[in-house]
């Protein structure tokens, strides 16, 4: 098992590997948006798919580095709920903009619901990572990642 410090390492070193997966996926999932849109007039659902897509790439990936760091199964278990639950989100928003492109919804339930997976995916998220804290000291959070991000980029902008 993992220290803290040597996990945030290899997560840093996963962000500066696939940070292509999320500017080049954007960028040519948004080329075949704008070509299937001149094709026909299904926006709001393609949109999104261009958008969110690559970034589930990466949190896939990153899910792929964290189930590295510890072989407990319950460790296992909650940092791929945490993803499932993601894509999960994912298709129901697409499922929900598609109803309503349809006319099956209209826009106040729509985003009421939008709202509600928005804010309940981000409830789990940090539910799973106090969970799986109480089990495993040295897993990191997105909060610490982040933190570990912003020190990295500081110190790189104080050093040059």
């Amino acid at each position: 098992m993992l220290m803290k410090q040597e996990r945030i390492e290899r997560l840093l070193a996963h962000e500066d590997a696939t940070w292509h997966w999320r500017y080049w996926g954007l960028f040519f999932n948004l080329i075949a948006v704008a070509f299937i849109s001149y094709q026909t007039s299904i926006y709001l659902p393609l949109i999104l798919f261009a958008v969110y897509l690559p970034q589930l790439c990466v949190t896939w990936c990153k899910t792929k580095v964290l189930l590295t760091f510890n072989p407990d199964p319950r460790y296992r278990r909650w940092i791929y709920s945490d993803f499932i639950v993601e894509w999960f989100i994912f298709l129901l928003f697409l499922c929900l903009l598609a109803a309503y492109h349809t006319d099956l919804l209209t826009i106040w339930p729509l985003m009421t619901i939008l709202m509600t997976g928005t804010i309940g995916g981000m409830v789990f998220s940090r539910v799973v990572n106090r969970i799986v804290l109480t089990f495993d000291q040295q897993h990191v959070t997105n909060r610490m990642f982040d933190e570990a991000k912003t020190e990295r980029h500081t110190h790189q902008k104080t050093s040059s």
